[in-house]
């Protein structure tokens, strides 16, 4: 998105760019602004800017995200629409496009609850193993090696990642750290540990003997082991890197970026560590998402039930 900030001044700015606008974040803007768009869409409208608030109701948004649900959307996507819908409602109303009735009546609408074990796990063990390439790999697999490392090494998300500045690494206290902002533009320092740090000082070394001249950490590869001197922009990049070293070892498994971000949190939960500390890894600003990152062991599971003794039954 290019629009001058000089446009936010003009009174008929549309309420869903004002809203996307609030955002700190670029990808959140990004993401916000595609799902506005798809809410137009099912109004049988070209773009979100041209939504006509004066003519919504609630019915037309529960119709819309009704609508949204039979082409295949699950709920945390749905409430991801219901979320950008709201936000904008409001600036309509602001803005005097949309009674404050009808705004009251919208917010009434509730978040869909899920009705499926999300799909999203952490790593097996056999898993993590086969994901990085340690007989001799090539110059993309060391770049690929140091990207896994961090995303499950330090629990790094794809947007902090991709925006890594060289100088993201450092060194202080006896401990290796990697500093950067992330989500809202908060600062985050996380330690290195000793398994994850050679996967990322021999991507370094190989950054300065390709004498590079992109600030950032990663950079984009093209077929083979070409290198292009400029940063990672998308997001689906990091996922399509995962799928193909997936894909390589036959689809034995297939996981997400997000998923080694998950089996970050699973494996410091099962090695006794505080939910808050994990919570300041991930960089959670609510301790409830963390939790949801965890996957339970069932076998604790199975252990402590056995703790409820019941009486013998009689007969």
């Amino acid at each position: 998105m290019s629009h001058s900030l000089l446009n936010l001044e003009e009174v008929d700015t549309p309420p869903t760019l004002r809203y996307i606008y609030t955002l700190r974040a670029e990808s959140s803007r990004k993401t916000m602004e595609y799902t506005l768009n798809g809410f137009a869409k099912v109004l049988n409208v070209s773009n979100h800017k041209l939504i006509p608030w004066e003519k919504l109701n609630d019915f037309h948004i529960a119709m819309a995200l009704n609508k949204l649900e039979e082409n295949g959307l699950k709920d945390t996507r749905l409430n991801t629409y219901l979320t950008a819908i709201k936000r904008s409602a409001t600036f309509a109303n602001g803005m005097g496009r949309l009674s404050t009735d009808v705004l009251f009546r919208i917010n009434q609408i509730q978040p869909r609850k899920g009705r499926v074990v999300s799909k999203a796990r952490p790593l097996k063990p056999f898993e993590m193993t086969e994901l990085f390439i340690t007989n001799s790999p090539s110059l993309r697999d060391i770049r690929n090696n140091a990207i896994f490392a961090l995303l499950v090494g330090c629990g790094l998300r794809c947007s902090e990642l991709m925006t890594l500045q060289i100088d993201a690494l450092v060194y202080k206290d006896d401990q290796h750290w990697v500093r950067f902002f992330g989500k809202g533009h908060v600062e985050r320092c996380v330690p290195i540990n000793d398994s994850t740090l050679p996967y990322l000082e021999e991507w370094v070394q190989i950054r300065k003997e390709l004498k590079l001249t992109s600030t950032t950490l990663f950079i984009r590869t093209r077929r083979g082991n070409t290198f292009v001197d400029h940063p990672i922009k998308a997001r689906s990049s990091i996922y399509r890197l995962v799928q193909s070293r997936c894909l390589a070892l036959g689809a034995k498994f297939m996981v997400s970026p997000h998923d080694l971000r998950r089996t970050t949190a699973t494996i410091l939960y099962h090695a006794g560590v505080r939910i808050s500390v994990i919570q300041d890894i991930l960089g959670h600003a609510d301790e409830k998402t963390t939790q949801r990152y965890i996957q339970k062991d069932e076998k604790l599971l199975i252990d402590a039930i056995k703790n409820v003794s019941l009486p013998s039954l009689q007969h």
